[in-house]
């Protein structure tokens, strides 16, 4: 039966998630310690904790014929007096623990026994949460404060940072949400970790999870358009020869797809299919609209879009975002055009800077300073007439 010091390593173990043996070794390294606080202690010693809780000090001493060093030498015939088969050069231990010495070892080894756990503790959590840098987690709302909403993961702290939430979203203390883990920081007080709504591969983590054949690569996500909690536009391709990929997405009865938004409501997410001619790629990026042709010119990197009259709102999307989207998606400046008077331009879409640094999960403050030359596009409907060309 387990005397009470062994059940309390056990407990202590069972508490931090460690192991036994790494919490003994924590008090032997606590009674080391206290040992050489004390006034002219030896400094080659090692200390045994035994099984009922004793602390014991032992001096290592080398055998020798004549000692010359009282401190690390013993004589052969003092060391056959502690071991019988002693020889000379091998090294032998004698119990040099003070009187009283328990007391003040306990006292100690408590203080290095807590310091040790919390660090084994950091450790444990930050190489727990390392392997998932890029994945979803999900964690519980503590509180918010200037920084934005802090959560909390088990024995780990989150930040959910303001210019990470979704605009729509609105959060509270005691609430659990699923985030996507951008980083992991090892601060003072233990691994901070980062987490993002608005991070576009929050999506992708979230397709990832509900369709198998994402996971599994048979159906791969080409890239991802986000306005966070409006509207989400992704593209995917099939790698296997007869599968649909949108239907593999949309799943019987919208299932999938349902699961997907389930997690992102309001935001609409639309499923497009990439083309690698970039006329069709840039026609079925403006859906849900029909279009009627496209033309490209690549040295301009321009995609002139025909639509008819009843399509072209629907082209261009509330405040210009339908375009927007798409143009971030194909990478094409895209202008609109109404067949009915094709020589008015009625919006053009930039994919810029913003939305570039946007669609790879990068803030404009990370970006700012690293390339001075990078100019960010503004997009706006454009009402005047212009040349076609």
């Amino acid at each position: 039966m387990k005397n009470d010091f062994e059940l309390a390593l056990v407990q202590i173990a069972a508490d931090k998630g460690l192991r036994v043996d790494d919490v003994l070794e924590a008090v032997r390294a606590g009674v080391e310690s206290a040992y050489h606080d004390m006034p002219g202690a030896a400094q080659d010693i090692e200390a045994q904790v035994g099984k009922e809780g004793t602390f014991t000090v032992y001096a290592n001493r080398t055998v020798v014929d004549e000692v010359s060093d009282d401190a690390t030498e013993i004589s052969l015939e003092a060391a056959r007096k502690i071991d019988g088969s002693a020889k000379l050069a091998e090294i032998i231990q004698i119990d040099i623990t003070p009187a009283g010495f328990g007391r003040i070892a306990a006292q100690k080894a408590r203080q290095t026994l807590f310091q040790t756990l919390r660090e084994a503790e950091r450790s444990l959590v930050y190489d727990r949460y390392s392997d998932h840098v890029g994945e979803l987690v999900v964690g519980r709302v503590t509180r918010i404060d200037n920084r934005g909403a802090i959560l909390e993961f088990g024995r780990a702290e989150g930040i959910l940072p303001p210019n990470e939430q979704t605009p729509t979203e609105r959060y509270r203390p005691g609430q659990r949400i699923r985030v996507y883990l951008v980083s992991l920081n090892d601060t003072g007080r233990g691994p901070l970790l980062r987490v993002s709504r608005r991070h576009p591969d929050f999506v992708r983590r979230l397709f990832e999870r509900e369709i198998p054949e994402v996971a599994n690569g048979t159906v791969e996500i080409v890239t991802i358009a986000r306005d966070a909690g409006v509207r989400s536009k992704v593209v995917v391709l099939s790698n296997q020869d007869g599968l649909d990929p949108v239907g593999s997405c949309v799943g019987v009865r919208g299932i999938r797809i349902q699961n997907i938004v389930r997690d992102l409501v309001p935001e609409k997410v639309e499923i497009i299919e990439y083309h690698s001619d970039p006329r069709a790629f840039v026609a079925n990026a403006l859906s849900p609209a029909k279009v009627l042709d496209v033309s490209v010119d690549v040295e301009e990197n321009l995609a002139d879009v025909l639509v008819s009259p009843e399509m072209v709102s629907l082209a261009i999307g509330k405040e210009g975002q339908n375009t927007r989207l798409a143009a971030r998606l194909t990478g094409w400046r895209i202008n609109i055009r109404d067949a009915s008077a094709p020589d008015r331009l009625h919006v053009e879409a930039t994919p810029g800077v913003e939305e570039m640094l946007d669609t790879l999960g990068v803030s404009a403050d990370d970006a700012d300073g690293e390339d001075d030359e990078l100019q960010v596009a503004v997009d706006a409907p454009d009402t005047a007439n212009r040349d076609p060309s």
